[in-house]
Formats: C-alpha cells, structure tokens, sequence
C-alpha cells in the first residue's frame, strides 16, 4: 500500500516536468504538484466524513472543489503552469466562501481564506510580487465581504447542529492545511537555500581561479577604486604579501611617499589615472622609473575604466604594465647597429662608386691602346698574335661591364631617388631607346600595350625593362626575335610581364637564376656578367614583391614582376575605359 502511495506521489509530482529546461522550473513544479496533492487528499478526507455523517450539501461543496483541484493538475499536465497556478488560488477561495455562505458561519470555513492568503508565497516567486499581492488580495476580500454579510447570508446555511457537526471536521483539516502549507513552503525556502549556497560557493571558487590566472599572468595586473586607491595587485606586480597588502587603500602617490621613491613619478601615474576616468576610455603610455639607488627601468601601461552593464556606474580602474628594459635597451643597442650599418654601407657604396668609376678609365685606356696596336701593326703582326690581342680587348670591355653591373646592383635599392608618379610608356620608351643597337641587329619586334601610370622611382623600372628586355633578345635564336611586354590588374597589384620566342630554361635552372653572377652559358656563347636578373630581383624586393619566370627549354620564357597597386593617372584610366573617345577628346 505505501509502495502505490509512494509512486503516485512521484508520478503526479512529476507531471508537466518535460516541458521546463532548469532543475529549478522542475523543482518549482514538483512542489506545486504536491501541494495540490496534499489539498485534494485532505479534502477527500473531508469528503468521506461528510458523507459518512450524512452532511450532503458539505460533501456536495467539498465534492465541487477536489474536481477542481484536480483540473488544476489537468492545467499543469498541459503545460500551463501560471494559468493552473492562478486557477488554484481562484477554486481555492471561491471553494472556501461558498462553503462559508451555503454551510454558515459557525463551521468556520470562511477561516480557510485567511490559510489561503499565505498561498501565494507558495505558488509564486519573491520575484513575482504582483502575483503575490494579487493572491493575498483574492483572499482576503472575500473574507471580509463574508463576515460584512454574515447575518444576511445566514437564511442560506445549515442548521446549526449541522453547522457544529461541521465545525469538528473543520478544526483538524485546519491544522492538517496549515501544517502542510508550512512544510511546503519551508521546502521550498530550503530549497532556495540550497540554490543560494550552491551559487555563492560557485562563485567564489569562480574568484579562486580567477585570482590564480591572475596570480599567473606574467604582466603586473592591478585595479583601483572611484578614488585611484589600489584594490588589487597580482603577485607579477609585487611578489611580496606584505607589500601588497600595504599597497591596498593607498593612491600613488600616499605609496611612493611611504617608499621614498620619486613624487614627480607618483604624480605622472596620478595624472594618467585622472585622464583615463575624464576619457571615459582606454589609454596606454610609456612610464620610465628611476628607483633609490638610481636604476632606471621602463614600462608600458595601460588603463581602462570597467562600468556596469548599463555602462552608467564606474566599477573600478583595471591597469596592466609590462616590463619593456630589456626591449628598450635592445632598441637602443639596434638603432645604434642600424646607424653603423648604415655608415658602412654609405662607405660601401662610396667604395663601389670610386673603384668602378677609377677602374673604368684605365681599362677603356687598356681597350683602346690594344686597338691602336692592332691598327697601326696589323700586318706586322701573327695570327695569333692579333687572336690574342682581340680576346684581351673582349676581356677588357666584359670586365668593364662587370664592374658597371656591380655599381648598379650596389644603388638597385637606393632610397635616395624620388618616387613620383611615371608613365611607364616613356620608362619602357627609354629602356628601348638604350638598346637600340641590340634591337637594330638582330633585327627584333617589340610588342607593347598602353601601359599605365604608377607611383614608383623612374630608375628603377628603366633598369628592370632594360635587363629583361636585354635578356629577351640576347637569348634568342630565332630567326625572328620576338618580344612581348604586357600588365595585368588585379585586386591588390600590378603583375608585368617579359615574353619571348628565345632559348628558354630548363626547370632545374629555374629558381637560381635570380642569383649573382648566375649564368647558364659561357661567355663565348653568350656575353654578360649574370648580373642582370640579381639587380631585377633586389628592385623588386624593395617594394616588398616579386619577380619569377615561367620557361620550358626550347619555348622561350615569360617574366613577371608584381607592383602594388597605389596611384593611376586618371587620363590612362579614360583611355583604358574608351580608347577611340579619349583620343578625340585630348585631340580636340
């Protein structure tokens, strides 16, 4: 028998828990279930000895209010928890003051709405007040209409032996009601503790291991109150306890006084702390601090004001500094080697500049007495003789190339030169101007768009055109030398490129050949120095992009180079949008 009381007591408590997420909305759930639980038990209680007694208006009444009770729970099995709850209070009252005016005055039953005022503490949460005031109120007006209308209702109620026969039951469901309304609210304030302790244990573990990350952050990490006082020191600002605990309520400058360090310093951090609260934001400075015995250390510091979550309230200050010595002292020590570096490259390329320029005049000497020899004895001299006196000249002039490509390579990335906005057409005019001669005898075609105009140093593209273009004709057996140069836009950049119908390269000599004094052929099969694509590829490295090839042995070779893509003219853009319409207007 207890067994079967025991699982329907679970199986009602549990009713409509399916439909609520928290453990908390099923607590709340299960303790109203009981409560209505226990009401309907106590009154079918009543009902058995009202009929028992042969009280059949008391059992019809009593009858009336255990259904209901029970589609109240009817109510909370469909899910319609505040509808049951406020339904309760209603059936609950209006039960008691009809029972009250149709069973009269002396069963006492009117005393039941004053149980039923404390209900709503039950039904509802603290949260809930107007539910709260609402239900008390349901309760209580009824009871003071009914006593207002005692006398005048009193031709509706039983007859007084009745009403006294009544009144024995009433007493005990009385005290059964008020004692199990106690209990269910005491649970559930019990169970309100519980939650209560739960989260605040909770919380301050969630502060426990706040405070060890903090502990372990390696960055001083301090807080202040409204009044730039300390509130918190992580063990990175201070390793000593004792310290830290005298540093809590002090300003900076109350501290650097009980220290004996430098006011100036304190007044610095006062001021910093002052304009991060006028502000209202995060600012961030570079504090340097000199201590008593003379040392000096920097910091960079940061402090942001923390507000409520209606961003109305200043909660605190929350700073951080970080110890920047070691990088300010590295700093120092880098711009001294930055200042010398620079020196010895200023007497580097000084020392390129004069070797080349004094080398220069000896050698074009050197050429042209060995070809006034050659001249004057031509027919004096041997085969061999002449042979030999040609390579010399030969050697002589690749020699002065070198020397030439070396002093270029050397001022390829010269930051001296301006950087204006270019026409490329002219820049790649002057570069085939230079090589005129080369173009001339082998009889080659240049193949060119409208280029555009770009924000860069004029030099340095007359040297990249120059040298590939070079290359281009010079590895070139065909019988008709091609050579295409063309650009191409995309989001970021320009990507210009170098074709031509000439030797090609094999794969394996692809990713070398950007390297100084690289060369794929012998001098007497091709000349140059190897010089040309190392001074291509340091241009384009200054401005932070790329150059590469694209080759197959035999198919000739394509050349790219990237450029960012900064200034256009906007007359190229009107020519590149409506070519034939540009034309006509610059013409008229």
């Amino acid at each position: 028998m207890l067994s079967v009381f025991v699982r329907l007591w679970d199986i009602v408590s549990s009713a409509g828990s399916g439909a609520v997420n928290t453990e908390r909305e099923k607590r709340e759930l299960r303790l109203l279930n009981r409560g209505l639980l226990l009401l309907v038990i106590i009154q079918s209680c009543c009902l058995i000895s009202h009929l028992s007694n042969q009280l059949y208006r008391s059992a019809f009444l009593t009858a009336i209010f255990v259904s209901g009770l029970v589609m109240v729970h009817l109510l909370i099995r469909i899910n319609k928890t505040n509808v049951a709850k406020i339904s309760a209070i209603l059936v609950i009252n209006w039960n008691s003051f009809f029972m009250a005016i149709f069973l009269g005055a002396h069963t006492h039953v009117a005393d039941f709405l004053l149980i039923s005022a404390i209900m709503p503490l039950y039904f509802f949460e603290i949260k809930t007040r107007k539910y709260i005031f609402w239900g008390i109120a349901v309760s209580l007006i009824p009871y003071a209409v009914f006593h207002y209308f005692a006398n005048f209702l009193a031709e509706y109620a039983l007859p007084i032996s009745q009403q006294l026969e009544i009144y024995k039951t009433t007493v005990p469901v009385m005290v059964l009601s008020m004692s199990a309304l106690l209990y269910l609210i005491y649970n559930k304030n019990a169970g309100y503790e519980s939650d209560v302790n739960q989260k605040e244990q909770a919380l301050i573990g969630q502060k426990r291991m706040y405070e060890r990350i903090l502990e372990q952050i390696p960055i001083d990490i301090v807080t202040f109150d409204k009044e730039m006082r300390y509130s918190y020191i992580n063990a990175s600002g201070n390793r000593s306890v004792e310290v830290r605990n005298a540093m809590l309520g002090k300003t900076n400058t109350e501290y650097f006084a009980l220290k004996g360090w430098n006011q100036n310093e304190a007044l610095q951090r006062e001021l910093f702390l002052q304009e991060v609260l006028t502000k209202e934001e995060t600012i961030q400075m570079e504090e340097k601090q000199t201590d008593h015995l003379g040392n000096t250390s920097y910091s960079l510091k940061s402090v942001s004001p923390i507000y409520d979550d209606n961003n109305d309230e200043l909660l605190c200050l929350v700073g951080y500094s970080l110890d920047i010595t070691e990088m300010k002292e590295a700093e120092k020590k880098l711009m001294e080697y930055s200042s010398k570096l620079e020196k010895k490259n200023s007497d580097m390329r000084n020392f390129v500049y004069a070797t080349s320029h004094d080398l220069k005049t000896p050698l074009r000497n050197i050429a042209s007495f060995l070809q006034l020899i050659e001249r004057r004895n031509k027919e004096k001299l041997y085969e061999d003789s002449l042979s030999m006196i040609s390579h010399t000249v030969k050697s002589v002039k690749h020699l002065n190339q070198l020397i030439q490509d070396i002093n270029q390579y050397s001022v390829a990335d010269n930051n001296d030169s301006c950087v204006v906005i270019a026409d490329f057409n002219e820049l790649l005019n002057e570069s085939i101007a230079k090589l005129s001669a080369e173009i001339s005898s082998k009889r080659a075609k240049i193949e060119r768009p409208q280029l555009p105009h770009l924000e860069i140093v004029p030099e340095h593209i007359i040297l990249l055109f120059t040298n590939l273009i070079s290359n281009a004709i010079k590895f070139n057996a065909s019988e008709n030398p091609t050579v295409k140069v063309d650009y191409m836009v995309t989001d970021t950049e320009y990507v210009f490129s170098v074709s031509d119908n000439g030797i090609g390269i094999d794969d394996e000599y692809i990713d070398h050949i950007f390297g100084m004094f690289q060369r794929l052929h012998s001098a007497d099969e091709y000349d140059g120095t190897g010089m040309g694509l190392a001074i291509c590829n340091k241009i384009i490295e200054k401005y932070g992009r790329k150059i590469w090839v694209e080759s197959k042995k035999g198919n000739g070779s394509t050349f790219y180079f990237s450029l960012a893509k900064e200034k256009v003219s906007p007359q190229y853009l009107l020519k590149d949008l409506m070519p034939d319409y540009a034309e006509l207007a610059m013409a008229g």
